[in-house]
């Protein structure tokens, strides 16, 4: 307590000694006592990577918790300016205020709080919240404790008997076992949490790269980023690349981090088959008796619609193992048809009357693609898989896996859990440019890039059209907004996921497009290439220095090159 204040501000955090008295000799020394059993878990901390401003060293009973962010348990907390040392029983607040927010959580822990104290006799316990520790959560998740000043310790014989004490008071706490734990928790999944939330999304997206790392997966730089930016434009996003590179596991990993997972029903993963040829198995059918039987996301979006505050998303694996047009063209359409209904999104009914029978029609005849449903679609391209067409491609950004690190990497496993974000961390904010029209600066810097890339593309017949451009746009005001990249670094992701993805083919034009889009990518607009020539990547990749959209670029020489190796280009690798 002396020394911890001077080590936080002035000394390093990794290798200090007052961390190794913090998580392992006081631990340690707790253990060896004789009435500490194998049940308990001790677990001291003086934070993860950087100085916490309140250590604490944790005793927890492994049949109630094994983790201080829920739960109760009892914990040493040393107060911020390390004048006083309080020793509690107290409870995990960080699952609490994930899932309800911060005033719920603390009426949760004040009212169990009350509920133990009124089943318990803790005699020379303090049963009040008027604690000086620094934190709110700690102060208000108190149960019972003792506190100990710095210039006033007692010696190790009473702290050690009153330790035992309050384990005997932790083992007799019947509220943690059986109706009265739920109490905590209940309605826990009936609880619908407040959408009008606004986050840190900065802080947002950083806790889920950690969650991620913390479940053994490494992704590219601004990955995160762009995976966020392009479900937030619009709720249809492609990951596309060749097999094993974490496509599927990067939609599951993004979910599970924000509270949506195959246990709460709000994450589905569904592989496409290569028979699919409508959207059967997806939408539902009639039999032979004239009876619906429902599909797999109608059932699906049925349980979105009835927790509306709450993200779900819908993953198809392999994607394009069948034509993605025959079976998926109906939704896309319906997406298409967002409007504002007051602060709700809604879209045109899912299903037409003729399909369902007259008791499914009660039951299924109003559904719609709630605002609070995201698609993902993972795709691997090779022989095996058809191609997208243009109607799918306008409608999704394509993020691309092609880069592979095979090194292995193991860092220090950090105690991280999911959180419960509402839907307003995702939903659309912008369906048609008139919703951004105070956003016009941003929207002109886009236009601008984007008229330059489309009279190239015009030569081709490959220009876009209003949809694109307000998708991009869109992605672009999110960026600002949140300040997640910087322009040029965000026009690029959308240059590459948006508009290349639309080019292939065997005619000159095509080379003669990808190298006056080189261009625009590079800055370079003086370049001189004869399109002719064969070695024309190789001279446009000396020419990489400094460009303005380098990923963009970098497909571009990609897709010359193959160009002249092939006589045929595509995006796709």
């Amino acid at each position: 307590m002396d020394n911890y204040i001077k080590a936080r501000t002035s000394q390093p955090f990794k290798g200090n000694r007052i961390g190794d008295i913090l998580r392992k000799e006081i631990p340690q020394e707790i253990q060896k006592f004789d009435f500490i059993g194998d049940e308990y878990f001790i677990k001291g901390s003086n934070g993860q990577g950087n100085w916490a401003e309140i250590p604490w060293v944790a005793i927890m009973d492994k049949n109630i918790t094994q983790t201080t962010m829920e739960g109760v348990y009892i914990v040493y907390l040393f107060s911020s300016d390390m004048k006083r040392l309080y020793l509690t029983l107290n409870q995990g607040y960080t699952k609490l205020k994930d899932k309800y927010g911060k005033l719920v959580a603390i009426k949760k822990m004040l009212s169990l709080a009350l509920k133990i104290r009124s089943k318990m006799e803790a005699k020379g316990w303090n049963t009040d919240n008027n604690l000086s520790i620094g934190n709110e959560f700690y102060e208000k998740g108190t149960i019972f404790y003792k506190k100990y000043e710095n210039d006033d310790l007692p010696d190790d014989e009473t702290l050690k008997n009153d330790l035992h004490d309050l384990i005997n008071i932790y083992k007799n706490v019947s509220v943690l076992s059986g109706e009265d734990k739920e109490q905590i928790y209940e309605n826990e999944e009936d609880y619908i949490p407040d959408n009008d939330t606004s986050y840190n999304v900065k802080d947002e997206l950083d806790y889920i790269k950690s969650y991620i790392k913390n479940q053994g997966f490494s992704y590219n730089d601004k990955l995160i980023e762009n995976f966020y930016l392009s479900l937030k434009s619009k709720p249809f996003l492609i990951l596309a690349g060749i097999s094993g590179t974490g496509k599927s596991k990067l939609a599951r990993l993004f979910a599970e981090a924000i509270g949506c997972n195959t246990k709460n029903g709000r994450f589905m993963l569904v592989p496409v088959r290569p028979d699919w040829s409508d959207s059967t198995e997806l939408l539902g059918y009639k039999d032979m008796h004239n009876k619906f039987h429902p599909g797999v996301l109608t059932n699906f979006i049925k349980r979105a619609i009835n927790d509306i505050n709450r993200p779900y998303f819908f993953v198809l694996d392999e994607m394009n193992l069948a034509r993605v047009e025959h079976y998926f063209s109906d939704i896309l359409s319906i997406i298409e048809s967002r409007k504002k209904d007051g602060d709700r999104i809604v879209t045109d009914h899912l299903l037409n009357k003729e399909l369902l029978d007259e008791d499914s029609f009660h039951e299924y005849g109003n559904l719609y693609i709630p605002e609070n449903l995201y698609f993902i679609g993972t795709v691997n391209m090779d022989e095996t898989t058809f191609p997208f067409s243009k109607k799918v491609l306008d409608r999704a950004n394509v993020i691309e896996f092609s880069d592979v690190n095979l090194d292995y990497f193991v860092g220090d496993i950090e105690e991280i859990t999911e959180k419960v974000l509402n839907n307003s961390f995702l939903k659309s904010e912008f369906l048609t440019l008139n919703d951004c029209l105070d956003y016009r600066e941003i929207i002109d810097d886009v236009i601008l890039v984007l008229k330059k890339i489309n009279d190239v593309l015009r030569e081709g017949n490959l220009h876009f059209g209003y949809r694109v451009r307000d998708e991009i746009s869109f992605y672009m005001i999110y960026n600002e907004l949140n300040g997640l990249m910087d322009f040029d670094e965000a026009m690029d992701l959308e240059i590459l996921q948006k508009i290349l993805p639309r080019i292939h083919g065997s005619s000159i034009s095509m080379k003669k497009i990808l190298v006056e889009l080189f261009k625009i990518c590079s800055g370079n607009y003086e370049a001189k290439y004869e399109y002719e020539d064969m070695d024309v990547s190789d001279k446009m990749l000396k020419d990489m220095d400094n460009c303005v959209y380098p990923r963009s670029a970098e497909k571009i020489i990609y897709m010359v090159r193959r160009y002249e190796e092939d006589g045929f280009t595509s995006y796709w690798l």
